[in-house]
């Protein structure tokens, strides 16, 4: 894989340039492991439950100096195995560039690590604006910049990719796709807005997509946090949803409801999604989950129960 030779090649000259300033290259290594049970409560007839292995996340970054950083994960699971392989550079104290396979900047719950996401699974709406290269992961570069004006953290990301969500073969177009980000922090209140923008091979126009998002402490251990997306599926249809979740800590166990709807076509009924959580954290490293999830759609309505666990190393 081409990316791959890249990487390597370029971790090494970075090495031996910083090697002749005798900066000593110190490599942490991180991952998770995420085995679950999954039961098919609304299956009467067939069992359908099952164990798996949901995620198993392998990381390895280093600082080859005061201002290059690198990182590259890979998912053995994965059918493209290698999930980030980047290299970024703190140019300044507020601006840093990254050049690599990395996360686009859009989608507040897209952004957030499978070590963090408040479920098992994502909402629906994120997986679909992921599913059609708005979000996720892609090859490209961007650029960071974090400031504070007057009591608000201001983080502001613009990055351009591929848009081919990730290939690792390299582009296959001379078209590109854009995201930008802007992300408001102060004490227990996060706002963001975003944008993206891609090509549409099909129609010769660029396609976009917004979203919104925020996170309030509402009274103390009790947080609520809602995101909202609307983009463009093909020249006729638009696509979108939000959701909407609460959560309450009490000492190691950590209680959640969230309610999403997914629109494939905005001028259409929405699926619901239910869903229910409560995770016990008896460590810092071990998290023990229970997760019950219902979709209702068509008058239709079927549910699912994961029993899983989260090691952090």
């Amino acid at each position: 894989m081409k990316i791959l030779n890249t990487f390597i090649i370029t971790l090494f000259f970075i090495y031996q340039l910083n090697a002749q300033k005798l900066v000593k290259v110190n490599p942490t290594v991180s991952g998770l492991v995420q085995p679950i049970y999954q039961i098919e409560l609304s299956n009467n007839k067939i069992s359908d439950n099952e164990f798996l292995v949901k995620r198993f996340r392998f990381e390895i970054s280093s600082k080859f100096s005061d201002w290059t950083k690198t990182e590259i994960e890979i998912d053995p699971l994965d059918k493209g195995l290698v999930k980030d392989a980047f290299i970024k550079f703190e140019l300044f104290q507020t601006l840093n560039l990254t050049i690599g396979r990395q996360k686009i900047p859009f989608s507040k719950e897209r952004l957030t690590s499978v070590k963090n996401i408040q479920y098992f699974e994502r909402t629906k709406v994120v997986k679909e604006f992921d599913n059609f290269a708005y979000a996720g992961r892609d090859i490209g570069l961007i650029a960071e910049s974090k400031t504070k004006i007057k009591k608000f953290n201001v983080n502001f990301s613009a990055g351009i990719f591929n848009g081919n969500k990730g290939d690792l073969n390299g582009d296959y177009n001379n078209s590109k796709t854009f995201a930008q980000r802007l992300e408001l922090n102060h004490k227990n209140f996060t706002f963001g807005i975003n944008s993206a923008q891609k090509f549409d091979s099909l129609s010769s126009k660029y396609f976009v997509a917004n979203g919104l998002d925020f996170e309030i402490e509402v009274i103390k251990n009790l947080t609520f946090s809602t995101e909202f997306l609307l983009g463009r599926k093909n020249s006729n249809k638009l696509l979108g949803g939000e959701y909407f979740a609460l959560e309450y800590a009490l000492n190691d166990f950590l209680f959640g409801v969230r309610f999403s709807q997914y629109f494939s076509n905005i001028k259409k009924n929405a699926t619901n999604y239910f869903e229910a959580k409560a995770d016990y954290k008896p460590y810092k490293t071990i998290k023990i989950s229970i997760n019950w999830l219902g979709e209702y759609k068509a008058s239709s309505f079927s549910n699912t129960m994961i029993i899983g666990a989260s090691y952090v190393f």
